[in-house]
């Protein structure tokens, strides 16, 4: 199998909302999200408090959290509802917000045909701004590939090359939304 990498809304990315049909040579497909990446997407909370994050219970150690400190960054974007997980799906983060209940942020996931699944709902447009979020999308892109995470210590410590610039990714300055 082929590696799936997927961010925020790719849960939910062939699925229509209401009774309106595809557009013609468009097909949909509900169960992409827990068929392929693991999920269980059926909604999300409310734009506003920012997502705290912290590691899922025995995912420490996954190479793609390598070099990031989840306490160092937070997200801000709506918590999706993604719990429970598919039962062979691997939690890596948690997300919460004050008086919800924590939902799960970033799992890893085996495809039906084989492959390496990564799945995060966090990416909303700010997330991108913060070196540990683009170092943890960094890591999984590469595992789900099936290559090592890169070696640097955490991407929190604003580590940089000789000329100054950030090593993860360079420096992201999202454009302005209207």
């Amino acid at each position: 199998g082929k590696p799936v990498a997927g961010i925020r809304t790719a849960s939910h990315g062939f699925a229509l909302r209401g009774t309106t049909p595809p557009p013609e040579g468009h097909a949909v497909w509900p169960e992409f999200d827990a068929e392929v990446l693991g999920g269980n997407y059926h909604n999300h909370h409310g734009n506003g408090p920012q997502v705290k994050l912290t590691v899922a219970e025995g995912a420490a150690d996954h190479p793609i959290l390598r070099g990031v400190d989840p306490s160092a960054f937070v997200s801000f974007g709506s918590l999706y509802l993604n719990a429970p997980l598919q039962k062979n799906a691997k939690p890596l983060l948690i997300g919460t917000i004050p008086d919800k209940p924590s939902e799960p942020v970033a799992w890893t996931h085996t495809s039906p045909a084989g492959g390496r699944v990564f799945y995060t709902s966090l990416g909303q447009i700010k997330d991108f701004e913060q070196p540990d979020f683009r170092r943890f999308l960094a890591n999984g892109l590469r595992w789900a590939a099936g290559l090592k995470a890169a070696r640097e210590e955490s991407a929190s410590k604003g580590r940089r090359d000789g000329g100054g610039r950030e090593r993860i990714m360079g420096k992201c300055v999202p454009p302005a939304m209207g």
